[in-house]
């Protein structure tokens, strides 16, 4: 006797709907049981260090606040504080993040339009993470470019993302605070 192949996509279909359904209903929840669990720790945001005159201050501003989105959206951290927030002082798993120029050359617009090999422009910074105790946890040189097209500053959203990719990257240890409320 043979199968009757007219009835084969409808019992496909009703298999397949609701596994499918199931398959992105599961798959939604886990990344938000992750993150619960690994997001233990925040982290606060100083401003760029760098010498009078050697960063414009259009520049160390404009790092700071993509420095703040990118961090956001790795959701890595619990929280992300501004440097000088008192609501991060009672924050027991607390990392600061200090970053440091090491090197600015601010290129030319004009000239990267023109020709791909002038008019670079390049932020490089040390960024250095620690725990409240100051033990530093990440240390690291990253640097921000624009080589071709684009204005100026789009070296430092180049510079946010490469140091929130390098913190998400980051194995961290579990903080003090969830180690304890574990035993």
């Amino acid at each position: 006797m043979k199968p009757n192949r007219s009835l084969l996509p409808v019992t496909l279909a009703r298999i397949a709907g609701p596994a499918l359904l199931l398959c992105i209903i599961c798959l939604g929840l886990i990344p938000r049981g992750f993150a619960a669990d690994t997001a233990a720790w925040s982290i606060q945001v100083e401003p760029v260090t760098a010498e009078e005159g050697q960063l414009p201050p259009d520049f160390s501003m404009a790092i700071y606040e993509d420095l703040l989105a990118q961090l956001v959206k790795t959701g890595k951290f619990q929280q992300v504080y501004r440097s000088g927030d008192h609501q991060a002082d009672g924050v027991p798993n607390l990392l600061v993040l200090h970053m440091t120029l090491l090197n600015f050359e601010r290129g030319n617009q004009t000239q990267r339009a023109v020709t791909t090999v002038k008019g670079a422009t390049k932020v490089q910074v040390h960024l250095k993470v620690s725990a409240r105790d100051g033990n530093a946890l990440v240390e690291k040189d990253v640097q921000g470019t624009v080589r071709f097209f684009g204005e100026n500053l789009k070296a430092t959203n180049a510079l946010a993302k490469s140091i929130a990719e390098t913190l998400r990257d980051a194995s961290l240890p579990a903080p003090t605070a969830a180690k304890a409320a574990g035993q």
